[in-house]
């Protein structure tokens, strides 16, 4: 074959790339949206709520009538997808959404790895991909992004930064333990930490790195605590959090210093007994009970959407329930304010008319695909169960109180930083 005749096929390969993307199924006057989270494997957990979370903002949007694009209405048709926590997994249904579903827009991601995976394929097809969990900050960067993919969370390495610059600033923390596990999530962590310490004259710090899967970490946090120091500062995710937690109870850790963890959430903090989780200080991205918070908006949004998920499910939800519904609302705001399913002017449309207003309150897209937020996270202090209680759910999801919160500087990258 010449070389003139071996690129028909890739152009041809190419077009039909675009014409996927670019053509919904407009003749049944349905649009159909990606989900794509792991409903098995380790990310199951998490996963199976992120799913409900985003089939509910598509149900909503159904019962009002659907989608207005170009003045004609379209229903949501969600076309859902296990990723069983694997990238390539994850890659293969990703495609079979897109080429044999003719999905619009895929929403999705448990695990950062996967997410990245997803970016990838994004950047190859010219597709449009909402990441709604935690991702790698190496996601955000110019030479990695797909030009239309966005991320409405964070990324670990922030974790790390907004840790760090509370526990030094507002707790005055001088001598730090850093609890860490020994995978991409706690690097993640800690590399955001170092950079914000770094910066904080006369904090020293030590690192104890443990195993991921470890069923006991006595000896680990034992070292910890030899350090004496201020605070504990734990980086533990999964079942290694519900771990760390216990056995920080069992040794005494809590009597000895102040333990802070990186990023509470629901999987965690009921998963333990409650003493465990008593006077312990940690960062949410948000929390199902904001009552009591002195922002009468974001209280308000966030009560009318956790009442709307105890109605269904009899338990309140996750933090990732609710990022994937609003990620799905901010993909279909992106078609309405395009006119169009083209993922480029989906992209351009958010990035002209970035500010949005949701559970977690004021928030704002920025170039990089990053979603800035007023309320960076919120700082709680975990409840005994003596102080639990709680007329809508199990008291179990009554384990935390808003002490404070994180809006400083120090939390998101400069997008100098990520090359742009």
């Amino acid at each position: 074959m010449t070389k003139k005749g071996s690129i028909i096929p890739l152009i041809s390969l190419a077009l039909a790339w675009v014409f996927i993307w670019m053509t919904p199924t407009f003749a049944a006057d349905t649009i159909k949206i990606g989900l794509i989270y792991s409903l098995s494997g380790p990310g199951a957990a998490i996963g199976v709520g992120q799913m409900e979370g985003g089939k509910m903002a598509v149900e909503e949007i159904n019962a009002a009538g659907g989608v207005n694009i170009g003045g004609k209405q379209f229903k949501l048709e969600a076309i859902a997808r296990d990723d069983e926590t694997k990238p390539d997994v994850a890659i293969g249904r990703f495609k079979e959404m897109v080429k044999d579903q003719s999905v619009t827009a895929v929403v999705g991601g448990t695990f950062g790895h996967v997410s990245m995976a997803l970016n990838e394929e994004t950047k190859k097809s010219g597709g449009f991909f909402m990441a709604t969990n935690g991702v790698p900050e190496d996601f955000f960067k110019k030479t990695v992004k797909s030009p239309t993919a966005l991320c409405i969370v964070a990324a670990a390495e922030w974790a790390g930064r907004g840790a760090a610059a509370y526990m030094t600033d507002q707790m005055k923390a001088k001598r730090i333990a850093c609890f860490m596990p020994d995978y991409a999530i706690g690097k993640g962590t800690f590399k955001g930490f170092q950079e914000i310490i770094k910066d904080r004259p006369g904090v020293s710090y030590e690192t104890i790195w443990h195993p991921v899967g470890s069923p006991d970490m006595t000896s680990f946090l034992i070292k910890a605590l030899e350090y004496k120091p201020d605070v504990l500062f734990v980086g533990s995710w999964g079942g290694d959090a519900i771990n760390a937690l216990k056995q920080a109870l069992e040794t005494g850790a809590g009597k000895k210093t102040q333990i802070f963890h990186f990023w509470l959430m629901n999987a965690f903090a009921t998963g333990i007994p409650a003493n465990a989780i008593k006077g312990v200080r940690g960062q949410m991205f948000w929390y199902h009970d904001m009552r009591g918070f002195n922002d009468a908006e974001v209280v308000k949004a966030s009560e009318e959407f956790t009442k709307k998920y105890v109605a269904t499910h009899k338990e309140p939800p996750e933090v990732y329930t609710m990022t994937s519904y609003y990620g799905v609302m901010e993909t279909v705001r992106a078609m309405k304010l395009a006119g169009s399913t083209d993922p480029k002017k989906m992209y351009a449309a958010l990035m002209a008319h970035p500010e949005w207003r949701g559970a977690k309150g004021v928030a704002k897209w920025r170039e990089d695909g990053t979603c800035i937020y007023k309320y960076s996270t919120w700082i709680v202090e975990g409840k005994g169960p003596e102080d639990r209680k709680s007329d809508r759910y199990p008291e179990k999801f009554d384990y935390a109180r808003i002490v404070d919160v994180y809006a400083g500087d120090a939390y998101v990258p400069s997008m100098k930083s990520l090359g742009y």
